[in-house]
């Protein structure tokens, strides 16, 4: 079964009427979905050392697969970015950023002519951001969904060290490989789901970084989160 037919049977599951979209709505009440005007304050900073989770989160990453020697190389330098919910870290207008998401839910999006943002995928802890712009030459958003710790990555030194090392220029092609995939199965899902599918999928990706036991704020407004969802 190819990935978009398992979104289509997905998304087959989810539709079931009134009924369920009601279920949708119970879920995001349970959820306790708060929505507000984010704090944009610029919280990024140095932090002296990467947090526990950090050392799990780059484990998981195309790195994990990578000669330690280069990994380490790559990563010694580079200092954990923390972004609030709702903070635009990286934009389409920045010089090209990559980094890897060690904690927290980010969305990864493009901006049309008209100013409607597309989201493209979301980026959960291990996944990356950016790479796929660096080696095109090209540039991308991402905004946190949640409260973000972000491990940036020197970009003149992945490429030098991609050309000189064949395990990291596969591991970077299996990663952009990866989330190729993910950006097809949203497309799939934006153009095939209902809104309520949309949401009810969002509120799903937040509760599995957030955790069963943690209580669920998105601290996003209503237009974020429509941007979010592609309801906009």
């Amino acid at each position: 079964m190819t990935a978009v037919t398992k979104v289509l049977a997905g998304l087959g599951m989810l539709e079931r009427g009134r009924d369920q979209t009601a279920t949708f709505a119970a879920a995001a009440a349970a959820s306790r979905m708060t929505m507000g005007t984010p704090t944009r304050s610029a919280t990024s900073g140095p932090a002296s050392r990467r947090p526990p989770s950090s050392r799990s989160a780059l484990g998981d990453s195309f790195l994990a697969s990578v000669d330690s020697r280069v990994a380490d190389d790559l990563t010694r330098r580079a200092v954990v970015q923390h972004a609030d919910a709702g903070e635009v870290f990286v934009s389409e207008t920045d010089s090209q950023w990559a980094g890897i998401v060690l904690s927290g839910m980010a969305r990864v999006f493009l901006r049309t002519p008209s100013g409607r943002q597309v989201t493209l995928r979301t980026a959960t802890p291990g996944g990356s951001i950016g790479i796929a712009a660096v080696f095109a030459a090209g540039s991308i958003s991402a905004q946190a969904i949640t409260d973000c710790d972000l491990l940036p990555l020197d970009t003149q030194r992945l490429m030098t060290l991609a050309r000189v090392h064949p395990d990291l220029a596969m591991a970077i092609a299996r990663e952009l490989s990866v989330r190729l995939l993910e950006t097809y199965g949203e497309i799939v899902i934006r153009a095939h789901g209902s809104v309520h599918q949309r949401l009810a999928r969002q509120l799903l990706h937040l509760g599995s970084v957030e955790g069963p036991q943690m209580s669920l704020a998105v601290t996003m407004s209503h237009s974020e989160v429509a941007d979010a969802v592609g309801s906009a």
